[in-house]
């Protein structure tokens, strides 16, 4: 009776914290409380589609990610009110891709009356990369997850927490863009001074380490993972995304010049 009575109360019968979901936000252990029974397998993934989602506003969300982001992940992933999460990642991708290949490199240009490098058929081919090695990337990743974790979890849960995780990232890539805009521009008015090759590589260093321990923090809660065996899924699936698939795919798209071509094709 015990723990029926503080799961309808709304607290984890196992540390405590408030219930939102069917998952504990806090240690990730299920919940006791009965809940409507919801399609978790992969044909849900066609119904979520044709559902409309709950709107939530975006910027909410994205300052909430950037203040907590492993709470809020877990937050938004277990909170079955929460089906905003396709639109957030469309909106974060297209942001993040037009700000650094359209909205910056245009600014620059007026800025220092250079020759415009803005390019919208990189945006296309990126969109398509990232949702092209999702699809791929996220089945083999939860197989794994699921062999080696100690919560169950079903498909849909694993693929909506896969959206807020690539969300992340591209809000950070947005932070990293804008600071690497900001050195441009500080270091055109020293006298170019700084090697901004360098400057972009250590960027990019800064953020790639961020994304690794912001997927090994939420893997490890949300599956029940051990330290060690949540590095190593993580590791692992930085080299299968970013020296495997990512860039396989992206040199297949511009080999057949697929930005270009639906760029010409949409005006």
């Amino acid at each position: 009776m015990g723990n029926a009575e503080e799961a309808q109360a709304g607290f984890c019968t196992n540390c405590g914290t408030a219930l939102v979901g069917p998952f504990c936000g806090g240690c990730g252990k299920p919940s006791t409380s009965s809940a409507k029974p919801r399609a978790e397998g992969w044909s849900a993934l066609t119904s979520e589609f044709m559902n409309g989602p709950k709107q939530v506003g975006m910027h909410a969300v994205a300052l909430s990610f950037l203040a907590h982001p492993v709470r809020t992940i877990l937050r938004l992933t277990d909170d079955p009110a929460y089906r905003s999460h396709w639109s957030f990642l469309t909106a974060c991708v297209g942001a993040q891709l037009t700000l650094v290949y359209v909205i910056l490199p245009r600014v620059y240009s007026a800025l220092f009356n250079a020759p415009d490098a803005a390019d919208s058929s990189a945006v296309i081919t990126n969109e398509i990369v990232q949702y092209v090695g999702m699809a791929i990337m996220t089945p083999i990743q939860f197989y794994v997850c699921r062999a080696l974790g100690s919560i169950p979890r079903s498909p849909m849960s694993y693929i909506k927490l896969c959206v807020l995780s690539v969300s992340y990232c591209t809000l950070l890539g947005i932070i990293t863009a804008f600071a690497y805009f900001g050195i441009v521009l500080a270091d055109a008015k020293a006298g170019s001074v700084l090697d901004l090759g360098e400057v972009w590589q250590a960027l990019t260093v800064a953020n790639m380490a961020a994304i690794l321990v912001f997927v090994t923090l939420t893997h490890r809660r949300f599956w029940g993972l051990s330290w060690v065996r949540a590095t190593a899924v993580t590791i692992a699936i930085a080299i299968m995304s970013w020296v495997v698939v990512y860039p396989g795919l992206t040199s297949l798209l511009e080999k057949a010049n697929v930005g270009k071509t639906l760029t010409s094709l949409t005006g």
